[in-house]
């Protein structure tokens, strides 16, 4: 059986990460920087996710919830990617 605390701890920390990728204050290159901390620890954490085993029910909604936070988050990166083409695209018709 893993150990509750570590994944405790772990699902803390993630969730603390998310907040601050979260945070509408950053420039895009905080984002990159703080998406790349996420991956990495992720990363870091495979071994303990890897271990399966039986979560409870609250660390279960957790997981669900951090999964919604990472799609949002993942739009929300394609929607800022996608900016500079749009505003490429429009300049270009602007001079035409």
């Amino acid at each position: 059986m893993p150990d509750t605390a570590a994944i405790e701890d772990t699902l803390k920390r993630v969730e603390q990460m998310l907040d601050a990728l979260e945070a509408s204050d950053q420039s895009s290159a905080d984002f990159r920087v703080g998406c790349d901390q996420l991956d990495n620890y992720l990363g870091d954490q495979k071994t303990l996710l890897a271990a399966g085993g039986a979560l409870t029910n609250q660390q279960k909604s957790r997981v669900a919830s951090i999964i919604e936070r990472l799609a949002g988050l993942q739009k929300r990166a394609e929607t800022r990617a996608n900016i500079p083409t749009g505003l490429q695209k429009y300049i270009a018709e602007q001079s035409d």
